[in-house]
């Protein structure tokens, strides 16, 4: 299980005091193409995917959003799209609507959410390195 952590701002913590469409918004703003966060929440995909070929991701969005105020606990899952490349092939396969549960944790005092991968996503050991 792999780990991303975020800083947020006050703005944003009083989101996640409101009722869950504001969750919503705030991980689509969160997680921008383009932004850090965005490239960090990729990389991360691109990892528990890999099995799958080179990942090419082209799409993210953010449904089954849930989050507890009072624990500032949550979970969500990702829908993508994602290409894998075999580059020995020179084959392309296009995967729409693949889907990775997350959870987070939310600590307003920090200003800070931490996001954990699908605890089912192969992590890198050091067996790969021999």
């Amino acid at each position: 299980m792999e780990t991303l952590n975020i800083v947020l701002s006050s703005a944003q913590i009083c989101l996640l005091n409101q009722f869950p469409p504001a969750i919503a918004n705030l991980l689509s703003d969160l997680f921008q193409p383009g932004t850090n966060n965005y490239l960090k929440l990729v990389y991360e995909l691109q990892r528990e995917f890999k099995g799958g070929g080179s990942p090419d991701i082209s799409r993210i969005s953010f449904d089954r959003i849930k989050y507890d105020a009072a624990t500032a606990k949550g979970s969500f899952r990702t829908l993508l799209d994602i290409s894998f490349t075999f580059g020995c092939e020179d084959v392309t396969t296009d995967k729409p609507d693949q889907t990775s549960e997350w959870t987070f944790t939310v600590n307003p005092a920090e200003k800070n959410m931490t996001l954990f991968s699908s605890p089912f996503a192969e992590s890198r050991s050091t067996v790969d390195e021999f």
